[in-house]
């Protein structure tokens, strides 16, 4: 009896444990998470635009060049028989330095030659200046010789007439009077002839002395200098090489005078750089606004930089990528130096170049990327998708300039990159990305 009494008294200590354990163990247990169910709308990267001031920039690419080049170009044939010592692509010469000496010794002959035949001209026309003076003398004489025997005729007319003296000796007087007035008429010629002899050779003359001049002219041009202190651009003739006239010899630039850059830009840049609804039409907008350019090179691996301006917008389109050339001028070597300014740039240096064109007032700008179409883009409103057609004032580089409308107001968030399967209204999650500034 004894026994079963403690069976049943173990037993129940053990399911007091039991139920005791089992309390603790749900009193301390922790409740299950919660999961919460998967977002299934798509993300859209976005940026809140606003209102802002852009600066337009044109970039581009170019060669440092001289504003100003001139060709030196032979007005003589001959040979090259002398160049100056420092003649050399890239040189510096200072003003009156020689650069070619051409072979004159054709010239020169031909200068002795035409002073010899000047010297011939000269005697011969002194001759003929003797010989018509003394014919100028014996005509005077046989004017007198042929009055003398015009009156003795006369007188023999008259006594034939009175039939004092015969025929026959009025004819020998009438003979006489005729020879005379016969050898009178060919002294007249013979100074006719003389004068017309030395007006030929007075002509021959002034023909030889001008001929002369021009020898002399070109004989002057066969040494060439420079005529302003210049550095050599490039060299086209060698010693000892036969040149004609028109044959270029050298390019070279005077050093003082401005650089210049060529860019090409694309033609529906021009808009970018200025606003011709405020510009005079008829005149060049370049004449009427001063751009500002900035020129960017490497000099032992430091980059420099130098300020010049817009000087003007080529005339002519390349028809195939669609650019014209805007000329960049740049302050020359001595401006540079006094402005104790960036060194180094010479002709044939590679450079980048930034226009600094109009400036927009109230336009937002957003990546190109954010375009869906050439017209369109998405915003988010109220976390759903809505396509707004836009008009672009302008596309630069990755920027896209857009004004402010009713539909884009300031704050708007614009949807950067393409949500698959998106359309209006389809609700969207947001990631938002800082905009850009300028």
């Amino acid at each position: 009896m004894k026994g079963k009494l403690l069976n049943a008294l173990g037993l129940l200590v053990g399911i007091a444990v039991g139920v005791g354990l089992l309390y603790v163990l749900i009193s301390t247990s922790r409740e299950p998470k919660r999961r919460r169910p998967p977002d299934l709308r798509p993300l859209a990267e976005v940026i809140t635009v606003s209102e802002q001031k852009y600066e337009a920039i044109i970039e581009g690419f170019g060669t440092i060049r001289p504003s100003g080049t001139l060709k030196v170009v032979s007005e003589v044939g001959g040979m090259i028989i002398e160049q100056g010592k420092d003649v050399a692509e890239g040189s510096l010469l200072e003003k009156g330095s020689l650069l070619v000496r051409i072979d004159n010794s054709s010239i020169v002959a031909e200068i002795e030659q035409l002073e010899a035949q000047i010297a011939a001209i000269d005697a011969q026309i002194a001759e003929i200046g003797v010989q018509s003076e003394s014919d100028r003398n014996l005509l005077e004489l046989e004017k007198k010789v042929f009055e003398v025997i015009k009156r003795d005729y006369e007188r023999s007319l008259s006594l034939f007439k009175k039939k004092l003296i015969s025929e026959q000796a009025l004819q020998a007087t009438e003979a006489r009077k005729n020879e005379q007035l016969l050898s009178l008429e060919k002294r007249r010629s013979a100074i006719f002839a003389n004068a017309h002899k030395l007006a030929v050779f007075k002509a021959n003359r002034r023909a030889a002395v001008a001929t002369g001049k021009v020898k002399k002219i070109l004989l002057t041009k066969t040494v060439l200098r420079t005529p302003y202190k210049c550095r050599v651009l490039n060299v086209d003739a060698r010693l000892y090489q036969a040149v004609q006239p028109g044959t270029v010899l050298a390019t070279i630039y005077p050093v003082d005078s401005p650089t210049e850059v060529s860019v090409p830009i694309e033609s529906r840049h021009l808009s970018a750089l200025f606003d011709f609804d405020k510009l005079e039409r008829g005149r060049p907008p370049w004449k009427q606004v001063k751009l500002k350019a900035d020129v960017f090179w490497q000099i032992f691996g430091k980059e420099q930089k130098l300020s010049g301006y817009l000087s003007r917008i080529g005339a002519q389109r390349d028809p195939n990528i669609r650019t014209m050339n805007a000329i960049i001028e740049l302050p020359g070597p001595m401006e540079r130096t006094v402005r104790q300014s960036s060194r180094g740039l010479l002709p044939g240096t590679f450079v980048r170049v930034a226009i600094h064109g109009r400036r927009y007032e109230n336009v937002m700008v957003i990546p190109e990327r954010a375009l869906v179409t050439d017209h369109s883009i998405f915003v988010v409103k109220d976390g759903k998708l809505k396509e707004v057609r836009i008009e672009p004032l302008l596309i630069l580089k990755t920027d896209v300039i857009l004004p402010m409308t009713l539909s884009l107001p300031s704050g708007s968030k614009v949807v950067l990159t393409e949500v698959p399967g998106a359309f209006e209204g389809t609700m969207v999650r947001i990631l938002e990305k800082k905009a850009k500034t300028r």
